[in-house]
């Protein structure tokens, strides 16, 4: 049985494994008819595309985007200014 080892980031077996995946997919014939699909899908349920849009570019982890952080980090200092600003006028 082999044994899977753990090559940190940049692990060439699975670079190797998906190059060679993403080659027989296009040799297939399949990214035209995948472009349709979706290019249909977008058109037909736009919030739906939307969202999903999002959620994938937060990736596996559901971390949120950067500019989701961002509107986060704002309204937070929003609230410290308004907090603060108050006990200087007591």
């Amino acid at each position: 049985m082999d044994e899977i080892k753990n090559q940190g980031e940049g692990d060439r077996a699975s670079a190797r494994r998906y190059d060679r995946n993403a080659e027989r997919y296009v040799k297939e014939g399949n990214v035209e008819p995948a472009a349709k699909s979706a290019e249909q899908f977008v058109e037909e349920h736009p919030a739906e595309a939307s969202r999903d849009e999002r959620k994938a570019k937060r990736g596996p982890s559901g971390m949120p985007m950067l500019d989701e952080l961002i509107a986060k980090g704002r309204q937070l200092v929003a609230r410290l200014r308004e907090r603060f600003a108050n006990r200087s006028r007591k």
